[in-house]
């Protein structure tokens, strides 16, 4: 095979690459501007209820400012040490108190590994994952750590159907809290870190950031 004909195929296989890689930012800008509203929608709900919930418009305008800073500094390429695990429960539990003591349930927290990445995202992907716990009705939730530094975040609701399974990365609801990414967007920040987060079904999500 001569020379120029090895030069066009490596051409046009980092074409391919480059075209891929750009799909993909796309992608992830849809999503990211599609949490953006959302967020916007609950704040925007906040301010407009009767007499104004201007705590939920507050905290709700934080956990975006925060985001935003750490998605920046991502985009930078700036080093990002290892999230608290611990501590980002205890701050998830802290927004989520109303919901968790209005519907009675139990949260169980072991101890929980170092995360590399940063602890604004480590609390978002939390966040989604315990809310959508409580919105399928679980009535006991489970937070541990695997030998291999996976978080699992398991409950005892009805779980979700080998066809909704297919589908339910696609899933987003702000009903609690809103705060929290939806789970295609938390997967793939996850995998941008080398890692990922998954569906074990019936009703145990796990996830694990790479270093």
């Amino acid at each position: 095979m001569s020379t120029a004909i090895l030069q066009e195929d490596l051409l046009a296989d980092q074409l391919a690459e480059l075209a891929r890689a750009y799909a993909e930012s796309q992608a992830f800008v849809s999503l990211l501007a599609h949490e953006l509203r959302t967020r916007l929608k609950v704040t925007e709900r906040a301010l407009s209820s009767p007499g104004g919930d201007v705590d939920t418009a507050l905290e709700n305008t934080r956990t975006v400012q925060e985001l935003l800073e750490t998605l920046l500094e991502l985009a930078r390429g700036q080093s990002v040490d290892s999230a608290d695990a611990d501590a980002a429960v205890r701050r998830v539990l802290d927004e989520l108190r109303e919901d968790v003591e209005l519907l009675e349930t139990d949260i169980l927290a072991g101890t929980l590994p170092l995360v590399p990445m940063p602890q604004a995202l480590l609390e978002a992907v939390l966040h989604n994952l315990l809310a959508n716990a409580l919105e399928a009705g679980a009535s006991t939730v489970d937070v541990f750590a695997r030998p291999d530094g996976t978080i699992c975040v398991s409950d005892d609701g009805p779980g979700v159907t080998p066809e909704r399974a297919t589908t339910i990365f696609g899933v987003y609801s702000d009903k609690f809290g809103g705060a929290g990414l939806g789970l295609t967007l938390c997967r793939e920040i996850l995998r941008r870190r080398g890692g990922d987060l998954w569906l074990e079904p019936p009703s145990t999500f796990a996830f694990r950031a790479a270093a």
